[in-house]
């Protein structure tokens, strides 16, 4: 089977993503319990303050310009590699965000803990919050290319 792309549907659709998976972003790290587990290690050596950046703003600007281009480029994957991955609809896009979780979310985990003088806790919380935020990505990209269908296959 050929894979026939909707190019302009493409690109809206992986607009409405990238917005939704901001606000469930923002949730991940801006929730309570997380922003509290930061705060108690907002002076350790192995963090930087902001100032390092610049201030917030530079930080913001770029935590989400690097953000929006990482989801460009998984969003651009899940198109490359549409016909092989397993299952249907919200399903294919849920198996997606899982192996891209894993993949990049327990490397990362296991290389600051090897290398960086970086508190477990939150460690840990990356671990969680970078699988958990590739799993809803990829279940956006799925259900919104699904119901957009910006990808059709013809025999």
């Amino acid at each position: 089977m050929k894979k026939k792309i909707n190019v302009l549907r493409a690109v809206l659709g992986g607009a409405g993503v990238i917005l939704l998976n901001s606000v469930f972003g923002n949730l991940l790290y801006m929730n309570p319990l997380v922003s509290g587990i930061f705060a108690q290690f907002k002076d350790h050596p192995g963090i930087r303050p902001m100032e390092y950046f610049g201030g917030m703003e530079n930080w913001l600007g770029l935590t989400m310009g690097f953000g929006l281009f990482l989801e460009i480029f998984v969003i651009i994957l899940f198109v490359l590699l549409y016909q092989g991955i397993p299952f249907t609809k919200w399903r294919k896009g849920l198996a997606f965000g899982t192996i891209i979780g894993v993949l990049r979310a327990v490397p990362e985990a296991f290389n600051q803990w090897m290398l960086v003088n970086y508190p477990e806790p939150l460690i840990l919380v990356q671990l969680v919050n970078t699988f958990l935020g590739y799993i809803i990505l990829g279940f956006l990209i799925g259900i919104i290319f699904d119901k957009a269908k910006v990808i059709s296959e013809e025999a």
